[in-house]
């Protein structure tokens, strides 16, 4: 659908002439990223609060003391409880299990499970943000090289004609604004070629700086991964976001569930145990069992008020997933039609270097006829690097608009064949 320019195929078939093999060097890269760490740590602190809310539904054990030392002490005569003046030390053993509690804790652990996927697919988000800003970076470097490699040739044959200049005004047949003007041309290239170098010297700094790789790698990785298969239409059902912002919802109504349980009464057993005066012997001892059942009366209606705050949370929650998504849709269709402008200016920019191509070719074979055709032959092989370098900068953006659309619709895991494994 896309034709490439004969250069950038050149390029890319030197780029790509010996095998590559799966690398996946830059997978893991991207997943030690900075930008990262802080959604990985996210993911592992939902593991331990799941732990956590487990334990708690365990048995509680305490052991703790009961001592008695008199300092001074009254009774009354009609005061019936066993008085003594010595002083003892009593161990009690307790062991709590709440029996049964409605779901509510049950409720809170899905709760935090739900969100512990939400983390997990929030990270898969932030890993193709980060795989598309790394790529980015090589569709930048490729043009950058691609654009360096069409100036040197212009400034190749421009120095040639320069050349040719300077023996015919030595021979009287020129002028010296001639010369001056192929000059000031190579001037504007060298600009150019610091430029371009300072670009991909920058691009090569960042990839390494911040991700550990090379270019080279990459790129053989990016023509790899070419061609990239477009969505059409966005299928709100099989969207990550989506996803994400049902792991928001479920994690909502579970926590409505355990405060709606929380109404409920709960159901503990309590088994206790003491040992008394332990320093003199063990063999007084109590253990004794209790069962509890407790109801929550009146609240002055915080738990209708908080699940109704829930109810409002998911209701916003569904809301904003319905923006996400028509936006998304929004951005696909604007950049189909960016796509569309940029298959016309390709077009249009291929006929124009096809026309100047054809100038040259008749200019050559003019050589001589004419009094200006070696000094106009200079100004036109600036144009058809001018021609050039726009295809190539049409072709990048292209590139990186289809780059775009396969972030947009949240595939580049897929169509970087990274596998589930690898991810966290």
């Amino acid at each position: 659908m896309y034709r490439p320019l004969l250069l950038t195929a050149m390029i890319s078939l030197a780029v790509a002439s010996s095998p590559v093999s799966a690398n996946n060097d830059w997978v893991a890269a991207v997943l030690d990223h900075p930008s990262l760490r802080v959604q990985h740590s996210a993911i592992e602190a939902q593991h331990w609060k799941i732990l956590e809310l487990e334990a708690e539904q365990g048995f509680d054990f305490d052991i703790r003391s009961s001592a008695h030392l008199p300092i001074a002490e009254h009774f009354d005569n009609s005061f019936n409880r066993l008085a003594t003046y010595d002083p003892y030390l009593d161990l009690v053993f307790s062991a709590s299990q709440t029996v049964y509690d409605f779901g509510e804790a049950d409720a809170l652990i899905d709760a935090e499970r739900a969100l512990q996927t939400k983390a997990r697919l929030a990270f898969a988000n932030g890993f193709e943000q980060q795989t598309h800003s790394l790529f980015s970076l090589i569709i930048q470097h490729q043009k950058a090289q691609q654009t360096l490699l069409i100036v040197t040739v212009a400034q190749a044959d421009i120095g040639l004609v320069q050349a040719d200049l300077v023996r015919r005004f030595e021979a009287g047949l020129g002028t010296l604004a001639d010369i001056r003007r192929t000059q000031l041309s190579q001037i504007d290239l060298e600009t150019q070629v610091t430029q371009l170098v300072n670009k991909m010297d920058a691009v090569e700094h960042v990839i390494s700086s911040e991700y550990g790789l090379t270019v080279d790698a990459l790129i053989k990785t990016w023509h790899t991964t070419e061609p990239l298969q477009l969505t059409t239409q966005l299928d709100p059902f099989n969207l990550r976001s989506s996803a994400i912002s049902q792991g928001t919802q479920t994690s909502l109504r579970h926590q409505r569930n355990s405060i709606a349980a929380q109404k409920n009464p709960k159901l503990i057993v309590d088994i206790n145990t003491t040992l008394y005066d332990v320093t003199r012997n063990i063999n007084n001892y109590r253990v004794a069992g209790e069962l509890r059942l407790t109801f929550p009366a009146f609240d002055s209606g915080y738990r209708s008020a908080k699940m109704a705050s829930i109810s409002h949370a998911i209701a916003a929650e569904r809301r904003a997933l319905e923006q996400v998504v028509q936006q998304k849709a929004l951005e696909l269709k604007a950049s189909k039609r960016q796509l569309d402008d940029l298959e016309l200016r390709q077009q249009e920019a291929m006929q124009k270097h096809n026309n100047l191509s054809l100038q040259l070719t008749n200019m050559k074979l003019a050589l001589g006829k004419t009094a200006n055709d070696h000094a106009g032959l200079a100004s036109l092989h600036t144009q058809i690097a001018s021609a050039q370098i726009d295809l190539v900068s049409i072709n990048s953006d292209m590139q990186q608009l289809l780059l775009d659309r396969v972030l947009l619709s949240e595939q580049i895991i897929q169509q970087f064949n990274v596998t589930s494994d690898q991810l966290p």
